[in-house]
This record gives structure tokens, sequence and C-alpha cells, in this order.
């Protein structure tokens, strides 16, 4: 197991953001970089949602961020039990992807969160196949389809 480090993400790393959401493999499932930042900028001392930087060996490389699942009145996670939690990430470096990391540290997360909440859920877009393999190996199971405020479907998983 490698020593993943999670640290608060703050003003300072939004430059770093930035450039991750502006590569193409990030553009793919994070459209529209300044309405992304908008949002970080937003939320980032807000109480009601953890956004952090994974860093391996003091390296920054992803992004992730967990929020109760009622927080932001999100159809798609209406069903979840209170308490419950949903999870958001990306690997921002290309160096560190198809290396194993992104399950990694996504157990390592999920790991932290499980110790305080009964359940975490993600739910990455139906024709992410990649997101979904990588979740499944980090221990997430299919809960249901579902459809977002945006009308994308999205498969629910959850982590019990």
């Amino acid at each position: 197991m490698r020593n993943y480090t999670f640290r608060p993400l703050t003003e300072a790393d939004l430059p770093l953001m930035r450039r991750w959401l502006d590569t193409a493999h990030v553009k793919v499932w994070w459209r529209d970089a300044e309405r992304q930042i908008a949002l970080m900028e937003k939320d980032m001392n807000a109480a009601n949602i953890n956004m952090q930087v994974v860093s391996l060996i003091n390296h920054p490389f992803a992004y992730v961020h967990d929020h109760d699942a009622r927080a932001f009145d999100l159809p798609q996670y209406a069903d979840l039990p209170y308490g419950a939690r949903v999870m958001a990430t990306f690997v921002g470096d290309s160096d560190f992807m198809g290396q194993g990391h992104s399950v990694g540290y996504i157990e390592a997360h999920t790991r932290n969160l499980r110790a305080k909440y009964p359940m975490v859920a993600v739910g990455p877009g139906t024709t992410d196949t990649r997101a979904i393999g990588l979740y499944r190996q980090a221990g997430f199971m299919n809960r249901r389809l579902a459809t977002t405020r945006e009308g994308r479907l999205v498969q629910v998983m959850t982590h019990l």
C-alpha cells in the first residue's frame, strides 16, 4: 500500500487545478474549467464540502472532494441514507495514470470516509467505463442508474 497524503485545497492550488482541468484526459469528464475553478473558489472554505489535493511523496497528482449526499439536492443521491458521503475525483498529472494510483488513493480516501460515515457513493457517467472499473476495483458496487439535474445518466455506486 502506498502512502498517499491528502491535504485541503487552498487558493495557492488553483493555478495547478486550472492546468489539470485544461488537460485532455480531465476535460473529457470535467468540462468547463472556468466553471469548475469558480465552484472550487466558492466552496473552498464551505463546511459542507471537503476538497483535497492528493500527493505521493510530496508530489501532487490528483484532486478529490466529498460532501454530504444531501448537501446540494442532487437527485441521483436522493435515496442514500442520511450521513452518506458523495465523492468525485480526477487524476491531474497524467504521469500517474495507468499505474494503480487511482485505485490506491480512492481506496485510501474511502477508508478514511468510512471511518466516519455509513456509506460512500460515486456517480460516474454511464459511458465512463474506465472510472466505473476503477471504482469497482476500489470496492464500490453498482447501486442504480440515475439521471442528474442536467439530464445526464450516471451509474450510482456505493461502498458499504
